[in-house]
């Protein structure tokens, strides 16, 4: 090779030393070493067919040169063809048998076949040639990764590193290594240091990003990442995750981009045509998203994944995709996803018939279905529990996650309260609630001390957790319209007065008081006096920091609401404890803050029992409209409607329904029965 092209590859001009190839092939097209240069600069270049029919003429030029035989077996490597690469090292070793690059080539193609043995047995055969060679320790060190075996990868890494500190191998593995030992800043050490001597490696970059994320150095780790999309900028994986950052800042514009270059590499990559559609719906472009999956379907008319697409799509665009499922199962009748869809989407429509024929059809395609599973279950609940239970018994031999766990232990807990299995209903109900789902945190229940002075004037309405306060709101809504406040579960600066799920403790920066309600309000062009807010939580600091206001609080029976907790969750996203005990003792206090403001003040309450809210709603909207001084009475229609859950089925036990289960939680049931007779409710 001319000193020329050498010395421009070493200085990182890899389009000077091509330029120098050309011309120096152009005098003299029969020189071996100038075919290898042209390789080398053209695989730099990321030209990497041509780099291979370079390195091809240099070795037909020049047969015995096995670095040539090596050089190409390398680049074979970097392309992913482990095949053609395996042959060439073999190649080189039959130059050569004591050709060690060869070897270890070799051990790290078998250790990406998880072939561990062979990379052992190749190693044996490096060791003979030089056991204490930098390249043959980081074998050892990358086969001791490749079993688990990571503090003796790291010693092996090192003792590498202490022979050869600049390489790339050693470092990159000892980064790896540091990295299952959860060290994330060990391995940043070695991740900078291999990248600085290899700054065009994909493999090191990801993996420094991958470690400053460990350390929550989100900034620094989206850095790193645009630096590697300077280097690969049509690397999909990276490009997928820069999107994921910008859409967590807010940034969909910069992350449609990311989407459209992802997809403009890939366009049937299901992914990222997936990325693409989501951000455009997000970025108001539904139309466009429309027209990109409709392009896909007609390159793709029998991909059930691009019909589950669409009918998403059109789902969310226009709120209803059951013209695409229609579409969907007269292309491919024999789909089971096409047919569990449709199941889902009539289940969905309240149309229950077809969505039990729909799923009997999608399970007789597919029995492991899961979405299709559970429409049946559904229907057998209401019309053949046994058959139910039988189903559910089969389902929770398949649930391997806590998810999947905790809903095989609700349905379990349904089938069996629907036979009058009462104490095992109630001992799967308690096994469910060790599975927690996410949900927002108990607020601590204050006293009324630190108070600030009040002067608040405006109705309030609450109600404990596991009742169904949303049949309320439905029912005053249309009379209140934009004097109801129902958004507390919602985020809003406007709501961040303290009396939300985010409460702050008395005396402290954020505690609520009747100038931050205030506040609060009048930023939404309302009056106080004038809504009707609804707080998801009654104590006693709530009730003296709101002193003028009134409360209407709609109850059950503290035992019912309880259960009803426990099973069906809370209009608040309230967390249910592991132990009902301990979640009895929480909503216990809110019982008796409650009782003590009726008892006490300063609130006026207008205490409204809906235990027969099924049975006589009228009487109630009654209730209700003198209460919140409303002008008509609400709906007794829409206050008597229960809000069902998927498949018709209930999301409340009746009223009473607790003494079927006063024996499995009497623990719990005993800390709520002082609450519910300061209330009124019977002791048994």
């Amino acid at each position: 090779m001319s000193d020329s092209i050498l010395s421009a590859l070493r200085n990182g001009d890899a389009a000077q030393a091509l330029a120098l190839a050309d011309a120096l092939l152009a005098e003299s097209p029969e020189q071996a070493e100038t075919h290898y240069g042209r390789a080398l600069a053209l695989q730099t270049l990321g030209r990497g067919d041509e780099a291979q029919a370079a390195i091809d003429r240099a070795i037909e030029l020049a047969p015995g040169r096995e670095d040539f035989v090596l050089t190409r077996s390398m680049m074979r490597l970097s392309g992913n063809d482990p095949s053609e690469t395996q042959a060439g090292l073999m190649d080189a070793l039959a130059f050569n048998p004591n050709h060690l690059p060869a070897y270890i080539g070799l051990i790290h193609i078998a250790l990406g076949q998880n072939n561990p043995a062979e990379a052992k047995r190749l190693l044996k055969l490096a060791e003979r040639v030089d056991a204490e060679d930098a390249d043959v320790l980081a074998a050892k060190g990358a086969i001791a990764q490749a079993e688990g075996a990571h503090d003796d990868a790291i010693a092996q890494f090192t003792r590498a590193l202490e022979r050869a500190p600049q390489n790339v191998l050693a470092l990159g593995g000892l980064a790896f290594a540091y990295m299952h030992k959860q060290m994330p800043a060990f391995a940043e050490q070695a991740l900078r240091r291999a990248i600085a001597l290899a700054p065009d490696n994909v493999r090191l970059r990801r993996g420094l990003i991958d470690c400053l994320l460990r350390q929550e150095r989100a900034d620094e780790a989206e850095q790193a990442l645009d630096e590697l999309l300077a280097k690969a900028p049509a690397d999909s994986a990276s490009l997928g995750l820069r999107i994921r950052f910008r859409q967590a800042r807010g940034d969909f514009d910069g992350a449609l981009v990311d989407a459209r270059a992802l997809l403009a590499a890939a366009p049937d990559d299901l992914q990222a045509l997936t990325h693409c559609v989501s951000l455009l719906v997000r970025t108001g472009a539904g139309d466009e998203a429309r027209s990109l999956v409709a392009a896909a379907l007609e390159r793709d008319a029998d991909s059930d994944a691009l019909w589950q697409l669409s009918a998403g799509l059109e789902a969310g665009l226009s709120g209803d995709g059951g013209a695409v499922i229609t579409r969907w199962l007269q292309r491919l009748p024999q789909s089971a996803l096409a047919h569990e869809a449709a199941a889902v989407y009539h289940e969905a429509k309240g149309d229950l018939d077809a969505a039990a024929i729909e799923a009997d059809a999608a399970l007789a395609l597919r029995e492991s279905l899961p979405l299709a599973q559970f429409v049946k279950l559904r229907q057998e609940v209401r019309t053949d529990p046994q058959a139910a239970l039988t189903r559910i018994q089969r389902l929770a031999q398949v649930a391997r996650t806590p998810e999947a766990e905790r809903m095989v232990l609700a349905w379990t807990g349904l089938v069996l309260d629907r036979l009058g299995r009462f104490d095992e209903a109630a001992d799967a109900f308690t096994r469910m609630s060790q599975h927690p789902i996410p949900g927002k945190s108990l607020p601590i229940p204050y006293p009324a001390h630190a108070v600030p002075e009040s002067d608040a004037e405006g109705r309030l309405l609450w109600a404990p957790p596991g009742v169904r306060i949303e049949r309320v709101l439905n029912a005053v809504a249309p009379l209140l319209g934009r004097r109801l406040l129902a958004d507390r579960n919602q985020p809003s600066p406007a709501r961040e007065d303290g009396l939300g799920s985010v409460r702050f403790e008395p005396g402290s920066e954020g505690a609520a008081s009747a100038a931050t309600w205030k506040a609060g309000i009048q930023s939404l062009g309302l009056q106080p006096v004038d809504v009707v807010d609804w707080l998801p939580q009654w104590d006693a600091y709530t009730a003296a920091a709101l002193a003028g206001t009134e409360l209407t609080a709609v109850v059950i029976d503290p035992r019912d609401a309880l259960l009803n907790w426990l099973v069906f969750g809370s209009a608040q996203s309230y967390i249910f404890l592991p132990k009902p005990q301990r979640s009895a003792m929480w909503l216990a206090a809110g019982y008796h803050a409650l009782a003590d403001t009726i008892e006490h003040g300063p609130q006026k309450v207008h205490l409204v029992k809906a235990d027969a809210l099924d049975l006589d709603a009228a009487s109630i909207a009654a209730e209700l409209q003198a209460a919140l001084a409303l002008d008509a009475v609400p709906d007794a229609v829409a206050l008597g409607t229960p809000v069902m859950a998927l498949g018709g089925m209930p999301n409340q036990f009746p009223t009473g329904h607790w003494r079927h289960y006063k024996d499995a939680f009497a623990e719990a049931f005993a800390v709520l029965t002082p609450a519910a007779v300061r209330l009124g409710y019977p002791k048994d």
